[in-house]
C-alpha cells in the first residue's frame, strides 16, 4: 500500500514559493486519488506551542480525504496519530510532496527510511526557499536511501 503524504501546504507558508507549486501538487493529489491503492494523507504544522491560529491548509489545496494530521516538529513522524494511521493503512511506501524541501520534507523522508518505508520525494512537487541547500539535502537523502523522482 502506498500513501501520498502532503506536507505543510498551509496559507501561512505558501507565499514564498513558486506560484506553480500548488498547481503541481494538486495535479499529483488528483492522480494519486484516482489510483485504487493510494491513500492521500495531509500533515500540517501547528508550531511548537500547538496554537492552531493561522495554520489552516490552503483554501486552494485539493482535499480528497479527511486524513489530516497535525505536527509540532518538522517530521510528520513526530505526530503519533500520523504514525498510527499509516501503520493501520498497511502502508509500505511513502511518496512525499509539499514544503519545505530542506526541512519538513527532508526530516519526514529521513524518518520514513528509518521506519522501513520505501520513500520517494517528487521533486516537481516540493518547494524550497533555499535551492542550494535543497540540492545538498537531496544528495544526503539519496545517500540515505530516499528515491528522488
Amino acid at each position: 500500500m502506498r500513501a501520498l503524504v502532503v506536507i505543510d501546504m498551509q496559507e501561512k507558508y505558501l507565499e514564498g514559493y513558486d506560484s506553480e507549486l500548488l498547481s503541481s501538487i494538486n495535479r499529483k493529489i488528483k492522480l494519486a486519488h484516482d489510483e485504487e491503492d493510494v491513500s492521500v494523507v495531509y500533515v500540517k504544522n501547528v508550531g511548537i506551542t500547538g496554537n492552531r491560529a493561522g495554520y489552516d491548509l490552503s483554501d486552494e489545496l485539493l482535499l480528497v480525504s479527511d486524513l489530516v494530521y497535525e505536527k509540532k516538529r518538522p517530521s510528520a513522524f513526530s505526530s503519533k496519530a500520523f504514525v498510527e494511521k499509516i501503520k493501520a493503512l498497511r502502508t509500505t511506501e511513502l511518496e512525499i510532496i509539499g514544503v519545505d524541501g530542506s526541512s519538513c520534507i527532508a526530516k519526514t523522508a529521513m524518518d520514513a527510511v528509518k521506519h522501513g518505508y520505501k520513500t520517494e520525494i517528487v521533486k516537481s512537487c516540493v518547494g524550497a526557499r533555499n535551492q542550494k541547500l535543497y540540492e545538498k539535502t537531496l544528495t544526503e537523502l539519496e545517500g540515505a536511501g530516499v528515491c528522488i523522482l
